[in-house]
């Protein structure tokens, strides 16, 4: 009978060890945040998705980061070629409206060498939480020379 117990009790013990990993492996789940959410809504000036060699490149979007944002990081590449632009935004001084924060705009003007090949290229936002999880959106752009451009009114003043 005692041997009945003891297995009982050893049953019972096993059992409540078990529930308590799993509650914590719940609860681990639970806290951690979704990764990052980027929506583009502009890139290029009324978001032509042109840019100019020698420019700016006007880029613009909604940023949901429930982890909090640690960096973002823009790349331009060559849709064929190997020509590639990079601006990271990690400096939580310099860039105290982006980092740190939950939601933000992402809005920046973005200078384009004047070296930049004209043609196809991809864009890509990538974010990276404090938790490590990244989230990216992606968009075509074409690199244009300024008299390419079909907006005659195109806006260079960047009062913005």
């Amino acid at each position: 009978m005692k041997k009945n117990i003891i297995n009982v009790a050893l049953m019972l013990l096993s059992f409540a060890t078990l529930l308590s990993f799993t509650a914590c492996h719940d609860e681990d789940e639970a806290e951690k945040a979704k990764a990052p959410v980027i929506q583009l809504t502009e890139v290029g000036h009324d978001n032509e998705k042109h840019a100019h060699p020698g420019d700016d490149l006007h880029l613009e979007g909604d940023i949901i980061a429930e982890g909090l944002i640690k960096s973002i990081l823009v790349e331009i590449h060559q849709e064929d070629g190997d020509y590639e632009i990079e601006f990271k935004y990690d400096d939580a001084k310099q860039y105290s409206k982006y980092i740190g924060v939950r939601n933000c705009e992402f809005h920046e003007h973005i200078d384009i060498p004047e070296d930049a090949p004209l043609g196809e290229y991809h864009l890509h936002v990538i974010v990276t939480d404090q938790q490590g999880q990244t989230g990216s959106a992606k968009s075509e752009l074409t690199m244009v020379a300024e008299d390419d451009d079909d907006d005659d009114d195109h806006d260079h003043n960047h009062n913005h």
